[in-house]
């Protein structure tokens, strides 16, 4: 089982995800480049809200982010009703933890509260932003517990390989950042760029 996620109306979606476990990383194939599927997929122009109640776990196939994101509007993760909420997304191969799948970008992208754990694949993906050859934009963290480790080439946070990571803010929480080979702990990829990152607090 897969949950896409769709949400096109002027007001924000909100959902909780409550000790949902999600496997589907042995989809998808490498020969032929046939995409895999992802475990927790977020489209359409809206906003998105999740709610982490215990403990959740999301792991996608071939070329697609754990938690992959392809819409225009603000994803959002927040653990408010304080029930020690957690996340772990694990990308399939090119692609990221939270944020885009192959060639895809991550992009607007908040963390306010739970454990967020998130693990690019092999060969490109950023832990949080964007896939292989992806960007990672607009990422924002307030609070909570974030863990990004970006897969070969990719940043913790930021750019997948080629790609680059702009206007990243943290103010607040805890949070460990590490890159690929070649990619930053935050910011850019190998070969990418990193721009207007801020941290203020935290």
């Amino acid at each position: 089982n897969i949950i896409t996620v769709i949400n096109n109306a002027a007001t924000a979606l909100k959902l909780t995800l409550k000790d949902v476990k999600i496997d589907v990383s042995d989809t998808g194939t490498e020969d032929y480049f046939k995409a895999g599927k992802a475990a927790l997929s977020v489209q359409g122009s809206g906003d998105v809200e999740i709610e982490l109640d215990g403990k959740n776990e999301l792991k996608s196939g071939f070329s697609k982010a754990g938690l992959e994101k392809t819409s225009a509007g603000t994803l959002t993760l927040k653990d408010d009703n304080q029930k020690a909420g957690s996340l772990t997304a694990t990308g399939g191969n090119w692609a990221a933890g939270i944020g885009g799948g192959y060639l895809g970008n991550g992009k607007n992208i908040t963390i306010k509260g739970g454990t967020v754990n998130a693990a690019g694949g092999d060969n490109g993906g950023a832990g949080i932003g964007g896939g292989d050859y992806g960007s990672g934009e607009d990422i924002t963290i307030t609070g909570g517990t974030v863990n990004a480790a970006g897969g070969l080439d990719g940043a913790g946070i930021g750019g997948g390989w080629k790609g680059s990571g702009k206007n990243i803010t943290i103010t607040g929480g805890t949070v460990n950042a590490a890159g690929g080979n070649g990619g930053s702990g935050i910011g850019g990829g190998d070969y990418g760029s990193g721009e207007d990152i801020t941290i203020t607090g935290g």
